[in-house]
């Protein structure tokens, strides 16, 4: 039964009822005062409104040095925090800046990403957003969202802008996983710009130049590492870094981490073995573990791959070339999507042994060189 509480009553009650006794507040529900062996208490019992339908009992203060007031008013609160769901026996941790964000993903991350991938997510976030690391994600809004979004497009360029925009609303999201924030304000704000496709492949009216370029570089290294990536569409940083124990007996090019986090084993067509071969032979005397040695850098191997040195062609370009040539011999989806190293969503395919599959992807690869080597010599267009 409640009792209609005053300072003077509640003192009194506390000082001369027995031990384990409990006097309800007529006023606030919940709260009461526990009487203790040796002290009083004031408490109060509530549910959580998460959908458990868990009751706690919170201490509040002892009554000797708490008035009737003040317990009222924190039961109010702890009442109005049990109301939104919170539990206020677990304190809340501070939302986490944009820079804490960011570094804690890098670090989940760490161990399937390539540290290539991971210091493009570093250069994407710290640099564009250099103005707000230092913000709780908590006072990521819209309007900032919104007016960063702009900003850059206007300064970096539109795919540069959303490139930045998307790794927010990434960081955002990992964030929700621990604290409750309001919904991701880029996917609500942000417009994205709209992004076409590159149209990197060479035609087949400039594949012989192509061939052109490529048999008269000078540069036998640089053309092994060019001749690897126009057969395989091997990423550029997977064929610079390429080494000699990677290929098997076989034929097989076993790259031990690509960018997406996992080993891939890329069977070579027998023309891309003869020249790789060729250039074994080249490069002995360096005695390097690497296929494309360097001596002039720091890791031993090529570091760059410029298109402004007698072959005019990105190394990215080369991999959506192979992709474009690759559907033109009839190559299957699932085929080419083996081949280039990319990951498929679909549930079947998740139970795909990749590295089983190089007798078919040596037969693809077969009929991609092919095709490729079929515009080796014919007169080059004018």
């Amino acid at each position: 039964m409640a009792t209609k509480l005053t300072q003077s009553l509640a003192t009194n009650l506390a000082e001369t009822s027995p031990p384990g006794t409990l006097i309800y507040d007529e006023e606030v529900s919940g709260l009461r005062i526990v009487v203790g062996s040796k002290s009083s208490s004031w408490k109060l019992v509530g549910r959580i409104n998460d959908g458990s339908g868990l009751y706690v009992t919170l201490t509040i203060g002892r009554v000797e040095e708490m008035s009737l007031k003040t317990a009222r008013q924190k039961a109010i609160e702890l009442r109005q925090a049990l109301a939104r769901g919170d539990d206020p026996r677990r304190p809340k941790s501070a939302v986490p800046t944009v820079q804490q964000a960011l570094d804690r993903y890098l670090e989940a991350r760490k161990n399937d990403l390539q540290p290539s991938t991971l210091a493009d997510y570093r250069r994407h976030t710290e640099g564009p957003f250099r103005s707000i690391m230092k913000l709780p994600m908590s006072s990521i809004d819209r309007a900032l969202c919104r007016n960063l979004h702009e900003k850059m497009t206007r300064k970096n360029g539109p795919y540069a802008a959303n490139t930045s925009l998307r790794m927010l609303r990434l960081l955002y999201n990992d964030t929700m996983r621990d604290h409750d924030l309001p919904p991701n304000p880029v996917s609500l704000a942000v417009r994205f710009n709209k992004e076409e496709s590159r149209n990197w492949a060479v035609s087949a009216e400039q594949m012989p130049a192509l061939w052109r370029s490529l048999d008269t570089l000078d540069d036998q290294v640089a053309r092994g590492c060019f001749m690897l990536m126009l057969f395989t569409g091997l990423r550029s940083g997977n064929a610079r870094t390429a080494r000699w124990d990677w290929l098997d007996e076989d034929g097989v090019l076993t790259v031990p981490r690509t960018k997406a986090g996992r080993v891939f084993k890329c069977p070579l067509p027998r023309f891309l073995i003869q020249e790789l071969e060729a250039l074994r032979a080249y490069t002995k005397p360096l005695a390097s573990p690497f296929m494309f040695p360097a001596t002039t850098t720091r890791s031993g191997h090529v570091s760059v791959l410029r298109s402004d040195r007698g072959f005019p062609y990105q190394p990215h370009a080369l991999r959506h070339n192979y992709r474009t040539w690759a559907f033109e011999c009839g190559l299957d989806f699932q085929s080419v999507t083996l081949l280039l190293d990319h990951s498929n969503p679909t549930v079947s395919f998740r139970y795909v042994t990749r590295a089983h599959l190089t007798g078919h992807l040596r037969e693809c690869q077969e009929k991609v060189a092919e095709k490729l080597l079929s515009f080796r010599g014919k007169p080059v267009p004018v």
